[in-house]
């Protein structure tokens, strides 16, 4: 008949160990940490977000009667210099003299012309001059 209470007090003492026992493990079990950084991690945010992050913020986006461009224009005044890719070409035009807006030209006829903040045109070498709009 004494057993029932040794029994008990067995138990309570087993159910005490355990108990500190996981604290003991929760304690010294360190945090898992974050994920190291990765070149190859998953885009997050919004496209325009991500753009913004890697487009330059000197580059505005036209469309020249469907041949899209996106010129970066670097220096000022006649140091200017306006840089784009067509057909896989990149295109380094020099200022060049314009009585209203920027005009950027070379020697082999290829020429693109800034007037407005919306508006611009473009020639390349033996093209037509092509009406561009600004993309946003």
């Amino acid at each position: 008949m004494r057993t029932a209470p040794v029994v008990l007090l067995l138990a309570l003492t087993l159910v005490a160990c355990s108990t500190e026992s996981d604290t003991a493990t929760a304690e010294l079990t360190p945090a898992p940490s974050p994920p190291a950084a990765s070149e190859d991690a998953a885009p997050t945010g919004s496209l325009a977000a991500r753009e913004a992050q890697t487009t330059p913020s000197n580059t505005v986006e036209y469309d020249c009667e469907g041949l899209r461009i996106t010129l970066a224009v670097e220096g000022e005044a006649e140091d200017a210099r306006a840089r784009f890719v067509v057909d896989g070409a990149t295109l380094e035009l020099p200022a060049s003299d314009a009585s209203q807006g920027d005009r950027f030209a070379d020697a082999d006829g290829n020429a693109f012309w800034r007037h407005g903040d919306d508006e611009a045109r473009l020639r390349l070498h033996d093209q037509h001059e092509r009406n561009c709009a600004r993309v946003y």
